[in-house]
């Protein structure tokens, strides 16, 4: 039983190369473009939070910690319920 688990790994090439059919490495102006629109909200709320720091419900540093690891909920979150009236 021992041989046949071994020849099973070894019949698995863990170092064959890449996967064939995912094509070519993206190249171009969307490698830079597209990271820019994932981080730019972020920044933007993480600014607004820095220009008004009086904030509901939460901290500034909570609401700074959940825009910037909330992806998009967060920021949505951040405008609906963590904004204060003076914004």
């Amino acid at each position: 039983m021992t041989a046949a688990v071994g020849g099973l790994v070894a019949g698995l090439s863990v170092f064959a190369g890449p996967p064939v059919g995912l094509g070519v490495s993206p190249s171009g102006p969307w490698v830079a473009i597209v990271p820019l629109i994932a981080v730019l909200p972020a920044v933007l709320c993480m600014v607004d939070i820095a220009r008004h720091p009086r904030t509901r419900q939460f901290p500034p540093q909570i609401w700074l910690a959940i825009c910037a690891f909330g992806n998009v909920f967060g920021l949505f979150a951040y405008v609906r319920f963590g904004r204060g009236e003076d914004a």
